[in-house]
């Protein structure tokens, strides 16, 4: 089967994660993508830890299924290659600093002249205007600024970054999202359109609890730990061999009466404290003590058996390694295998894409850099061999 996305054609400026993210999920969905890198470097994520195979386990999750070809952007020769590229290509995905692109002559308004129904998206710390605009900005640069960091951690702790490139991943997410309703539209209007997409402004849409709650009350929200601001119990609890979740999202007495039966705690489900939920959270201190002394009693698996056998939402706080074993997790394959050159087969965490009829996921390796590059410029402009070897030999390509 072929994938939603195929006969799109996606020219990848992109270097590191939040490009690359984006530019994945579009070749898990069936696009060809075609990653530009710098010859003899390319892409700065081949050179992060740890190494597999020779190979950057980091660079090979997120540009698995994409050819890969040389091209040097800083040369006025391989600026025109690229210019004669573009005719050839529904989108195109950068996340250079703004202004980059503009001096490498390969700015929209450039670009749209050759072709016209091209889609274009910029990926930027601070978007392309504001006062911010021409700063760089890493993962952890808009996660501080977007305030993440400020509700992540224990009350009264330092901030704390997530443990995922939620900056990165996220921008790439909304720009794949952006991308996919501008090729819609292109087939009302047969015209392509420019994204431009702030990786700060990614982190402020996914704080909306957070300013809700700040807009509502005029308190500035803080760290609590797993605990949810607006529900109880709902966060992680200490069993007497690990971690687990719990999550009530309820008014209904008649479920938290079921959650303290299966807790073994029956007399709580008629303490007046806690029968509803706004109640749980104006007595959450009382409320967390007695729990907390209650699940210290016995393991998670008896925890998770009793809250589930009752039907309260439920699980345990699993480590990376069991995440990757989860049954569940397996089922829904989650974990797939691309090809290695060296190694054969090298595992890495799919996309979550389910759509009927059609085939999603990582559809090859990750590429050896300029792998594609002979390939490409031959099928595409028509390149000679003489004129290959050329240009690589003058660091070109």
């Amino acid at each position: 089967m072929s994938g939603p996305l195929e006969g799109v054609r996606v020219l990848d400026l992109s270097r590191v994660l939040s490009g690359p993210f984006c530019t994945m999920l579009l070749a898990d969905l069936g696009a060809e993508v075609v990653k530009v890198e710098q010859p003899t470097k390319g892409d700065p994520a081949r050179d992060l830890g740890p190494k597999v195979g020779g190979d950057s386990a980091y660079f090979i999750s997120v540009n698995r299924g994409k050819k890969s070809i040389t091209l040097n952007l800083f040369s006025e020769e391989g600026q025109s290659i690229l210019r004669r590229l573009v005719p050839h290509f529904d989108v195109l995905v950068e996340n250079y600093v703004p202004g980059t692109m503009s001096r490498l002559g390969a700015d929209y308004v450039k670009i749209k002249e050759l072709n016209p129904a091209i889609i274009y998206a910029s990926i930027s710390g601070f978007g392309q205007s504001g006062p911010y605009a021409a700063r760089p900005a890493l993962d952890i640069i808009v996660q501080a600024m977007g305030g993440i960091m400020s509700v992540t951690g224990e009350p009264g702790g330092p901030p704390i970054r997530p443990g995922a490139s939620l900056g990165d991943s996220v921008a790439g997410t909304f720009t794949a999202l952006a991308i996919l309703s501008a090729l819609y539209q292109r087939r009302e209007t047969g015209l392509g359109q420019y994204i431009d997409i702030s990786m700060l402004d990614c982190q402020v849409t996914m704080m909306e609890n957070a300013f809700s709650r700040y807009f509502a009350t005029s308190q500035v929200p803080g760290p609590l730990g797993s605990r949810h601001p607006a529900a109880a119990p709902f966060q992680a609890f200490t069993a007497s061999d690990g971690y687990f979740v719990v999550a009530l999202l309820t008014h209904d007495a008649s479920t938290w009466r079921r959650f303290c039966q299966a807790i073994e705690c029956p007399d709580l489900g008629d303490d007046l404290r806690f029968l509803d939920n706004n109640s749980r959270m104006q007595h959450y201190q009382a409320l967390a003590h007695v729990l907390e002394r209650a699940f210290q009693e016995k393991p998670v698996a008896h925890w998770l058996a009793a809250l589930s056998e009752a039907n309260i939402p439920c699980g345990p706080v699993n480590t990376i390694e069991q995440v990757a074993n989860d049954p569940q997790v397996q089922h829904r394959g989650m974990i797939a295998s691309i090809p290695h050159p060296s190694l054969g087969q090298w595992k890495v965490a799919n996309t979550p894409f389910r759509l009927e009829g059609v085939a999603t996921g990582p559809s090859g390796p990750s590429p050896v850099l300029g792998q594609h590059t002979e390939e490409v410029l031959g099928s595409l402009l028509d390149m000679s061999q003489e004129e290959i070897r050329r240009l690589r030999s003058r660091g070109i390509i």
